[in-house]
């Protein structure tokens, strides 16, 4: 329990003291989020909001992790998938950035991508960290085994919770209160 505290508050303050700064450096070098004309009247004042701000966040948790964690190949395995989905989430970001427009990588790469980072995943729990193909119910105190079927819902918990951080951070950066809340109630 003392890593995992000791983890969380590493990655606080990383995030409070260099937030600043990076937020600074964003907006020297002008990376900011592009809007669209179609979009509601509100957004287009908030052209220029600094992106990019995973790449701290992903830092901030990243160095407690490698520091901290034991290497067993069920933290390998989550690890390597954020770190995949990080450099999605960058890649897009970034091709906003360089097209000057609010469109980043098309939909079929990111489906394509997240459908392999989701077997690199089922390939690490199965192969590497011989996890079982079966989901424990507790509340019901039941065993499902979900057998074929395992790697399809690898995919779909990796998808919704990728795109669920995609469409609530849009321009107001929600992604961060809503982490927040998630990692509160999951600690419970």
């Amino acid at each position: 329990m003392g890593r995992i505290l000791f983890g969380g508050m590493s990655a606080l303050l990383i995030c409070i003291f260099l937030s600043p700064k990076f937020i600074e450096f964003l907006r020297r070098r002008e990376f900011g989020q592009q809007i669209r004309e179609d979009g509601p009247e509100g957004h287009h004042q908030k052209a220029g909001t600094p992106t990019m701000g995973g790449i701290l966040i992903f830092l901030a948790v990243s160095v407690p992790f490698l520091i901290l964690t034991d290497y067993e190949w069920k933290s390998v395995g989550v690890f390597g998938t954020a770190i995949a989905c990080a450099l999605l989430g960058f890649a897009d970001d970034y091709m906003k950035l360089v097209r000057r427009r609010s469109l980043g990588l098309r939909a079929r790469t990111k489906l394509v991508v997240t459908i392999a980072i989701s077997l690199g995943l089922w390939l690490v729990a199965h192969e590497e960290a011989h996890l079982p193909s079966y989901l424990f119910l507790r509340f019901v105190d039941y065993h499902v085994d979900v057998g074929p079927l395992y790697p399809v819902l690898i995919y779909l918990v990796v998808a919704g919770t990728t795109s669920a951080v995609n469409l609530t951070d849009g321009l107001d950066g929600l992604a961060a209160g809503c982490a927040a809340i998630v990692l509160l109630a999951s600690r419970s």
